[in-house]
């Protein structure tokens, strides 16, 4: 995915193409691009993605980086069954990655107040893998924008607490964040990760870790 689309992005993605090189008509940054925008124009659907992309005027079209061929015009743009097949094979992680650290070259200052990051699982309504298994993402979400600087797919052999530590190591830089998560995530190896970037953490400790519960309740 190194070509760049007009107005959109600034330097080359590192998401990589899994299609064969030979015949492909359209490029995958611009097969991203057209989703994107359809998905934040409110299709919840492929089929309603193919229908925003049959429909967008030319201006929005050549803004996204699509070359219209004027002897076959139907061909210049990706078709449903074209999206479908290409997003079921893209590296999710791969993807989550480059548009959180896209997100992250664009944010704006904090004027030396510090940064708040949340650590939070979700799961997926309406998605799951082809064996029937639900989404589970590990995101870290900044508190004053509301951008997702990093997520991870959590797979059905790991849970989030492993996950966390290669989650943050995707963000690029800690240092004098303050990092907060729930209770699951209150552990001594994840505390001492972030101390070791040079983070802040609040987390929340619940009554089954009775002894550090009892050391904070002991506390004025």
């Amino acid at each position: 995915m190194a070509e760049e689309v007009p107005g959109l992005l600034e330097r080359p993605a590192e998401v990589p193409d899994p299609r064969d090189p030979r015949g492909v008509r359209h490029a995958l940054v611009v097969v991203l691009a057209l989703t994107a925008c359809a998905v934040l124009a409110g299709a919840t659907s492929l089929l309603a993605v193919g229908e925003w992309i049959a429909d967008a005027p030319s201006s929005v079209l050549e803004r996204l980086g699509v070359r219209p061929d004027p002897l076959f015009p139907k061909r210049s743009l990706p078709a449903e069954t074209t999206v479908w097949r290409l997003l079921g094979r893209i590296d999710g992680d791969a993807l989550d990655q480059t548009a959180g650290r896209w997100l992250a070259d664009r944010r704006t200052s904090t004027d030396g107040q510090l940064r708040g990051l949340a650590v939070d699982g979700k799961s997926l309504r309406g998605a799951a893998k082809a064996t029937g298994r639900k989404i589970h993402l590990l995101a870290a979400c900044e508190h004053t924008t509301g951008l997702v600087l990093a997520q991870l797919d959590v797979g059905e052999k790991t849970n989030e607490i492993t996950c966390f530590q290669p989650l943050l190591k995707t963000v690029a830089d800690l240092a004098g964040t303050v990092v907060t998560s729930d209770a699951m995530h209150t552990q001594r190896e994840h505390a001492e990760y972030l101390l070791g970037r040079g983070a802040h953490y609040i987390v929340t400790v619940k009554g089954d870790q009775k002894k550090l519960h009892k050391q904070l309740k002991s506390l004025p």
